[in-house]
């Protein structure tokens, strides 16, 4: 099941291509399951290279889209004294967060984003879930690299965190949050639901056609719905359940409907193949903001642990670098270890890989914002091990690390690293000049490929000092 081809030329001499799969953290069946026939009805064709993006076919605002958001863009409401509560900030031009130089870099940058990769969905009609029986004519979803498939669930969930955010910028962002969550609600994991499990109505099948059929076997992925949940948290935040979604709601069934399906007992996020996790799903900020929402303690348990899993296999594997793996195995036993390879998603599942290069930002959020000395020591380390490797030059790091610190392929400006890596200096004072570093190339070099440009544009927002949690 092919989710992205993560690629950049030379970048990677020794392999060119890495392809990663949506299997691990909740995107393929457990053993024994019954597998969903597919619930799609599509009425218009596909979305292919050539479609039109959204800036000619934005959907139609509904009466409730010209509420005030509580968070607007521009106005840092997080911050304290100009700064999170519990880290730094870039400077530009000897300023602190707040200067428009920051927000014009970030305005630019999301404006190509939304006109590169937000697209209208073609018209098909729900046959299960929440939306069972309705046609969805006005969805929008976030466009994938490969144009046989209009999405993934991941990509759908970055979208969901961008356009909330960037209310009070976009006058569209909660007509376009409602297009894509329209989408995700209309094509629910339907395999999971014919197994015994209604509340994957409130999940998300992991990837669909271009003609927005069924094309993830029915199953989710853990990370675009963990995305979505914390979205749809933020949106009752920024613009209230009273209108005409009820986001809270929403919000509440995509979590314990996580709780209940990609969860282990003990705590962390769990796909079937030997009992493995995903790190990058060890999204430990959006656990503390469903545990305020839901006063839920599973979701303090599932902090803990995820931080003994990453410590163990710090310790164990990656005592130099401070490396994780993209997964995890044996997480059922005594002693857990990083995945082979090739049990998951690709050959390189046991290294920092494409997965696991999403960890300083994930992490380094919620340092800034808890103040969890614990996971910023993680960061930390991460970041220094990195800086150290190529020499603070952003443009010296490598796509894919092995744990021992050896790099895999050549050196390029990977953005999916770098991304990252910026809001993982985020947690101490030392990496002062590598995060102005980062800020100054990324507002440079900003691309509008998938996923590299999620992993730059959300760092961003939240190195700039927009970031806030609901």
């Amino acid at each position: 099941m092919l989710r992205r081809t993560f690629m950049r030329a030379g970048a990677l001499a020794v392999t060119a291509t890495a392809v990663l799969a949506a299997c691990g953290g909740g995107g393929a069946p457990p053993a024994g399951a019954a597998g969903g026939t597919g619930d799609s009805n599509p009425e218009s064709p596909g979305v292919g290279a050539g479609a039109e993006p959204l800036a000619s076919t934005s959907p139609p605002a509904s009466p409730d889209h010209g509420m005030q958001p509580a968070f607007p863009f521009g106005e840092r409401r997080a911050l304290v004294g100009g700064r999170y509560p519990f880290g730094i900030a870039p400077t530009v031009a000897g300023s602190a967060p707040g200067t428009s130089a920051m927000d014009d870099a970030i305005r630019a940058s999301y404006g190509a984003w939304k006109t590169a990769n937000l697209r209208p969905s073609p018209a098909f009609t729900a046959s299960t879930g929440s939306l069972a029986g309705q046609r969805i004519a006005d969805g929008l979803h976030v466009r994938f690299t490969n144009t046989a498939y209009a999405t993934v669930s991941e990509g759908m969930g970055y979208g969901l965190l961008i356009t909330v955010v960037m209310a009070g910028h976009d006058p569209e962002a909660q007509a376009l949050f409602d297009g894509l969550l329209r989408t995700a609600r209309g094509r629910p994991a339907h395999a999971w639901m014919s197994s015994g499990h209604p509340e994957a109505a409130y999940l998300m099948e992991w990837r669909l056609a271009a003609d927005m059929s069924s094309a993830g076997d029915g199953w989710n992925a853990t990370d675009g719905d963990l995305d979505m949940a914390l979205a749809l948290l933020m949106a009752d935040r920024q613009w209230g359940s009273a209108g005409a979604v009820d986001y809270r709601r929403e919000a509440l069934a995509s979590i314990n409907a996580l709780k209940s399906i990609n969860f282990a007992a003990s705590g962390e996020p769990r796909g079937p193949q030997r009992a493995n996790s995903r790190t990058s799903d060890h999204m430990v900020g959006h656990f503390r903001s469903f545990r305020a929402a839901t006063d839920d303690a599973f979701w303090d348990r599932a902090i803990d642990r995820c931080l003994a899993l990453v410590e163990a296999i710090v310790a164990t594997y990656s005592p130099l670098a401070g490396l994780q793996p993209g997964f995890i195995v044996d997480c059922d036993t005594a002693t857990p270890s990083p995945s082979p390879g090739w049990l998951i998603e690709s050959a390189w599942e046991g290294d920092y890989d494409a997965n696991a290069t999403r960890n300083p930002w994930r992490w380094g959020t919620d340092s800034v914002f808890s103040g969890d000395p614990r996971w910023a020591q993680v960061v930390d380390r991460m970041v220094r091990f990195l800086k150290a490797d190529c020499g603070e030059d952003p443009f010296q790091l490598a796509g894919l690390y092995r744990l021992n610190g050896d790099a895999i392929g050549g050196r390029y400006f990977a953005e999916s690293v770098a991304g990252p890596l910026m809001v993982g200096c985020l947690v101490h004072a030392d990496h002062q000049r590598l995060l102005d570093t980062l800020w100054a190339a990324h507002a440079a070099h900003f691309t509008t490929d998938y996923y590299d440009s999620e992993l730059q544009l959300l760092p961003m927002l939240v190195a700039a000092g927009h970031w806030w949690v609901p």
